[in-house]
């Protein structure tokens, strides 16, 4: 569950001032077994065939939430806006969407020791394209 904590101090010291969270795990992952022979176009336009590790990807379902002694917040058509007033007189203005329950397919490759992040293209059980290439 992914939280937001505000402190008095720019350097996170003193008083907790707000706290936000949805108030419940943001999104939650499921693997399917390794699909083989996937095909996947990579960065460079290649095409090569792999194993790849399919995952879908669900959204909660919940607007952010945003609680503190310096905090004043609405919820409008799905965002929470949100002002966090200091002890010194400063403040932060915060907008945060809300989750929508949306479902994502994807798949892993792991390749020349790069993490492949990968989405469908077409058919998502068969073809793949790299969306995000991770390394050491």
């Amino acid at each position: 569950m992914r939280k937001e904590e505000y402190f008095d101090n720019p350097d996170c010291t003193g008083a907790l001032v707000a706290t936000g969270s949805f108030g419940q795990l943001d999104e939650t992952v499921q693997y399917t077994a390794t699909l083989a022979n996937a095909s996947v176009t990579l960065l460079t336009g290649e095409t090569v065939v792999a194993n790849v590790d399919p995952a879908t990807s669900v959204l909660a379902v919940a607007p952010f939430t945003i609680t503190g002694s310096g905090v004043k917040s609405t919820y409008v058509q799905g965002m929470t806006f949100a002002t966090i007033a200091y002890a010194n007189g400063e403040y932060v203005v915060i907008q945060r969407a809300a989750l929508s329950g949306k479902t994502t397919h994807g798949a892993l490759l792991l390749r020349n020791g790069e993490l492949l992040a990968l989405v469908p293209v077409g058919d998502p059980t068969t073809s793949f394209q790299v969306n995000h290439r991770y390394i050491r």
